[in-house]
């Protein structure tokens, strides 16, 4: 631990070391004098302990890189891997005692060019040296360049993105709540959403798409950058992109291309769509005459709290200058939209325990089961097999699609419930009863 506190000495150390195994020795190392110097009030120990593990960090995703170009590393079912090293068997993460998110996290810091590497790791020392708060340097997630507003540490209503940029801020998982329990009601949406696939196609690290798995039987996750969480990667407005079945599209756009999502959503989703949008997304000329006026949407909920987002994470404290809310369309509306105002007090209504740990995860921590998450489970009566889940009543009240043109009333193709949302319970009587009070009430539909 000597050597440890011998700044220059650690790097250099670092920078040599040929194996995993070394470099995860002086990441260990470092969080042990990170702690002790939190704990002795040595804020220079701390911070210097903090750079030395980023360091390290750095240097076990290089030699990951270095493992998987040459075909010796084995990351998962989709790692394909090289026949020109064949006398020397393949390692796995676990051999390695790496996790994925260390493995993603770590190769992404060794990906960052020298120069943005060592401005990325000044920029979160000073901002940490001005706050002592903080115990923790993220050069992935990096702080604002320009100090923050009162403090806060928000996305602030003038901001600006580049034209390439991912835009990734998350939503707190209680305005996506929100969402499903205060705002779909008001559209007579709220009931059938169990039984309704969504799509979320800026997961990011899934902020969104994991409150979604609490409703919805069905949740499509994707992103155009790896964060670790979506289903699969996918650039939703590349013109030969796949557009999975979806009833509902529900997002939080990337800043400069909301139009976009919208319209192409729009263009895909069988029932409605959702965005979370910043309230001053309603203005401009050319988005009401390009957007609003062809399709008004059914309705817009103003969030009267508000609901602080930061770049690149979840702080569940956080606070804002911002107004944001969600704008959803529902499929054949063409009257006027409803302003709604999403009552005070949801993010104290609308938190779970667990959320702290799990959001504040990159990526998000997945939930075992997502109906037991919701505090409601899909369960049937033995005797009638009627639905007993608290939002539906009858089988026949399942399912049903906005009367739009051209669109059978009860849709007999909606997708199957996931797996993990079909309790063991669920017998093959009661789910034939279910398929067959589906089939009668499309006949007596008009």
């Amino acid at each position: 631990m000597t050597a440890l506190l011998k700044y220059d000495a650690a790097c250099r150390a670092i920078a040599e070391a040929k194996t995993v195994d070394e470099v995860t020795d002086w990441i260990d190392k470092a969080a042990a004098v990170r702690e002790y110097g939190r704990r002795v009030r040595n804020r220079k120990l701390e911070l210097d302990a903090l750079e030395i593990r980023v360091q390290a960090k750095r240097r076990r995703g290089e030699l990951l890189l270095q493992l998987k170009q040459e075909g010796r590393l084995k990351e998962g079912r989709k790692q394909k891997l090289s026949s020109s090293n064949d006398s020397l068997p393949p390692l796995t993460l676990d051999d390695l005692q790496v996790t994925a998110n260390e493995s993603s996290e770590d190769q992404a810091i060794a990906k960052i060019d020298g120069d943005s590497y060592r401005r990325l790791v000044a920029r979160c020392r000073a901002y940490a040296e001005q706050h002592p708060e903080k115990h923790s340097i993220n050069v992935l997630k990096p702080p604002p360049e320009r100090g923050p507003v009162n403090g806060a540490g928000a996305v602030a209503h003038r901001r600006t993105e580049p034209n390439d940029s991912l835009d990734f801020s998350p939503t707190p998982p209680w305005g996506t709540r929100a969402l499903i329990e205060k705002v779909f009601p008001q559209i007579d949406c709220r009931g059938d959403v169990h039984c309704r696939t969504a799509r979320e196609p800026a997961a990011g690290d899934g902020h969104i798409a994991e409150v979604l798995r609490e409703y919805f039987a069905n949740v499509i996750a994707s992103d155009v950058h790896e964060y670790g969480y979506a289903d699969h990667l996918a650039d939703f407005l590349a013109d030969d992109a796949e557009h999975p079945y979806a009833d509902w599209i529900i997002t939080n756009p990337p800043f400069n291309k909301a139009e976009e999502f919208a319209l192409r959503a729009l263009g895909h989703a069988r029932v409605g769509v959702a965005m979370f949008v910043r309230w001053q997304w309603l203005e401009t000329v050319n988005r009401f005459n390009n957007l609003f006026a062809p399709n008004p949407p059914a309705i817009v909920a103003l969030f009267s709290e508000r609901i602080p987002l930061h770049m690149g994470r979840w702080e569940p404290d956080g606070d804002t200058m911002t107004a944001y809310c969600w704008v959803v369309w529902l499929k054949g509306h063409t009257g006027a939209t409803r302003l709604f105002w999403i009552p005070p007090g949801q993010r104290k209504a609308l938190e779970r325990e667990g959320d702290r740990e799990r959001f504040t995860a990159h990526p998000v921590i997945k939930a075992e089961c997502p109906t037991e998450a919701a505090g409601a489970a899909i369960t049937f009566d033995p005797s009638t097999g009627e639905v007993q889940d608290k939002l539906v009543s009858h089988p026949s009240d399942v399912c049903k699609a906005p009367d739009v043109p051209g669109q059978p009333r009860f849709e007999r193709d909606v997708p199957p419930l996931r797996d993990d949302r079909v309790r063991a319970d669920i017998n093959a009587e009661q789910v034939a009863f279910v398929t067959n009070a589906y089939a009668s009430a499309e006949r007596a539909a008009p």
